[in-house]
């Protein structure tokens, strides 16, 4: 495991603590019943730790396995020989299981592995593109008897428009995120041309061969 924002301070001994409000989690809804926080917590006596349901209630926090309504921070881990490290775990009651949350701490940076690129498997659905089969037709049709000036189009006839719209909006997403909304406007084009041949003096196969 490396160490990514790390915020300490080798020459002052010191670290600086960066303050994250309201982070939300999901516990799950199946054995393990733990949440990973994106930074690893400060160790403080008391906590740094404030974890709420989604309805404003507070969970108590222990250093047991936690009955419902409360939780467990790992406190036990440490890293690189750092005794305030930890992982940035917190256990769950199975009866708490599938609740939303929102945790406040001091965040200290997060354990990161250089691997992660080549290890990381992320599930994303097919592509939300469909199939298009894109025809620009300008019909050229006329009545019958000589040729207006200037000429009459048969009504009704379309104009058909292939458009390019703006991908991604700007934000902030997760890597997960960011993945499937590729995947969802990922998509390529084919252009091909196909002869009609007409006496109507247009391209609209129409059938109407008089040739006026």
């Amino acid at each position: 495991m490396a160490i990514h924002d790390y915020r300490y301070d080798p020459f002052n001994n010191t670290f600086t603590i960066k303050p994250i409000y309201n982070e939300k989690h999901t516990i799950p809804k199946n054995s393990p019943f733990t949440v990973r926080l994106v930074e690893v917590p400060q160790k403080t006596e008391p906590t740094t730790l404030i974890v709420k349901f989604a309805d404003g209630t507070a969970l108590t926090e222990v250093a047991a396995y936690p009955s419902q309504g409360q939780f467990w921070p790992d406190y036990r881990t440490t890293e690189h020989g750092v005794q305030d490290w930890n992982t940035g775990t917190i256990l769950f009651n199975s009866a708490d299981g599938g609740k939303e949350i929102t945790v406040s701490y001091n965040g200290m940076g997060t354990l990161t592995d250089d691997r992660l690129l080549d290890q990381a498997d992320i599930a994303v659905t097919t592509s939300t593109q469909p199939e298009r089969d894109a025809t620009g037709i300008t019909a050229k049709t006329y009545t019958e008897g000589p040729k207006p000036t200037p000429p009459r189009y048969r009504s009704p006839y379309s104009v058909d428009h292939l458009k390019t719209h703006t991908g991604i909006k700007a934000g902030t997403y997760t890597l997960r995120q960011i993945l499937q909304q590729l995947v969802n406007l990922s998509h390529t084009q084919e252009y091909y041309r196909e002869w009609l041949n007409c006496n109507c003096d247009c391209n609209c196969d129409c059938g109407d061969d008089t040739g006026s």
